[in-house]
């Protein structure tokens, strides 16, 4: 529920307390130094910051960057973790957070108040314990209130203050001092901003007035006060673009500004842009700053991961830390919890991600499906199953894989002996057996008869001196 104070101003409250790095009891707290103004003279405001070409390349390669990786909602289990399939604060982040903004919309612009002033903050409405809606507050407008272990939320706008309950507000905290409220890059970085767009605003006005440098005009006789006005009148104007100039009558110029290349202007500029990359922490290859630099590592996924690492992981961290303590209840958050997924900004080329992938399957971590899923292809029917190297058995079946036999021992015995003869009672058969040369127990024949077809089976099983079997198998028609 919102409060208003009419009449009140927020910036004049603000105003009241000072800008010391060193945590406070009680009372507003603001993101920085009261003033944007420098040494350089110029004032400049968060739009006319983003009128700096880097300013604008940083900000908005940190915004859309975060903005476009995907936030999952995911449900604690026994055995790990699965994605949440029916909760309010996955609709957030997939369906809509407002009647007005798409998800993109709204991760885009609470990061870049984040980036730009150090904080984000957005009003959440309930129905209930549900969340209906989040939507972004104006960061320049919001001050956070801290009395005695409760923190309030002063939102002005032109009828007045609203207050904010902290349960009513999702605050996302850039680096800072006091947990209560991040730095605002703005405000700490007015000298260097400052310069920037004094050295721009010089740069302008250098060629607006086709290169001319001011000075002033000398003669050698003393005019009246006609005369001077008429002599100002004439060179006043004058710009290199006019082509030849021609001073009479004893008339000089003489140059008091110093030249653009006398005041090394490209490398002040130069200078300006690493310094503004310097503030937002983006490598200023990233800009199109190429000038003197080198690349991470010998390709774009060297360079990926050391963006990730240095530069956005602390907005993944911040995002994810700020949606879990402040969208989820107490109990809420013993189950569920939100994570970004990076996988997008560590694709490699073809040739690696075929090696890695093989290499997970191979190894029981991914299934085939997973992979399918991470190269945006649809499922296959059973390729949901770990597999290893074994023959690419499912992992639950590999105790029952069969041991490979042992080799057959070589056996002593000797059974090309001549052959005995016997009748047996069968149709007119003549089985003949050989003399087995033994070094141990006598052999074992067996001999079966099929009347029908009159068919003769001699088995002879011998055992040599250790006890190894040596069969043989004779079959007459």
């Amino acid at each position: 529920m919102a409060v208003t104070f009419s009449g009140l101003s927020q910036s004049i409250i603000a105003s009241m307390f000072g800008g010391s790095l060193s945590n406070k009891q009680e009372g507003f707290y603001i993101a920085g130094p009261n003033t944007n103004s420098n040494e350089a003279g110029v004032s400049f405001t968060d739009e006319r910051a983003m009128q700096i070409s880097s300013v604008w390349s940083c900000v908005r390669l940190l915004t859309e960057t975060v903005g476009t990786l995907p936030l999952h909602v995911y449900e604690r289990t026994a055995t790990g973790r699965i994605e949440a399939e029916d909760h309010p604060v996955k609709d957030i982040f997939r369906v809509a957070p407002n009647a007005m903004m798409s998800p993109l919309a709204f991760r885009e612009a609470m990061t870049a108040q984040l980036v730009l002033w150090g904080n984000a903050y957005a009003h959440i409405e309930r129905n209930g314990n549900r969340i209906v809606a989040v939507t972004p507050l104006q960061a320049g407008c919001t001050t956070p209130k801290r009395e005695a272990n409760m923190i309030t939320y002063h939102y002005s706008t032109d009828k007045g203050t609203h207050i904010f309950a902290q349960e009513s507000i999702l605050h996302l905290k850039g680096f800072g001092s006091d947990g209560i409220i991040g730095f605002s890059p703005l405000r700490y970085a007015a000298q260097t901003l400052g310069t920037t767009v004094a050295t721009e605003q010089h740069a302008a006005h250098s060629f607006s007035s086709g290169g001319r440098p001011s000075g002033v005009l000398s003669m050698d006789r003393v005019l009246n006060d006609v005369q001077r006005n008429q002599l100002k009148a004439i060179y006043e104007n004058v710009t290199a673009s006019d082509g030849l100039w021609v001073l009479e009558g004893g008339v000089k110029f003489e140059p008091i500004s110093i030249p653009p290349d006398d005041m090394q202007m490209l490398e002040s500029r130069q200078f300006q842009l690493s310094e503004i990359a310097r503030i937002f922490r983006v490598p200023s290859y990233l800009i199109n700053d190429t000038e003197k630099s080198t690349s991470w590592g010998t390709g774009i996924e060297q360079q990926n991961i050391g963006f990730l690492t240095y530069s956005l992981r602390p907005y993944l961290v911040r995002w994810e830390s700020a949606v879990n303590s402040q969208l989820f209840t107490r109990q809420e958050q013993k189950k569920y919890f939100v994570e970004h997924s990076v996988e997008g900004l560590l694709r490699a080329d073809s040739q690696a991600r075929s090696s890695f992938f093989s290499t997970m399957v191979q190894n029981g971590l991914f299934t085939r499906n997973e992979v399918r899923a991470l190269e945006n292809m649809p499922p296959i029917e059973g390729a949901d199953k770990l597999t290893a190297q074994v023959n690419m058995a499912p992992l639950d079946k590999l105790g029952e894989a069969q041991p490979v036999p042992a080799p057959e021992p070589k056996s002593d015995i000797n059974i090309s002996m001549p052959e005995q003869k016997f009748t047996v009672n069968a149709p007119s058969v003549e089985v003949k057996t050989p003399d087995v040369l033994i070094k141990s127990d006598p052999p074992v024949v067996n001999v079966h008869i099929d009347p029908s077809s009159g068919s003769v089976e001699r088995t002879v099983t011998a055992y040599d001196e250790k006890g190894f079997p040596k069969t043989v198998i004779e079959r007459k028609v």
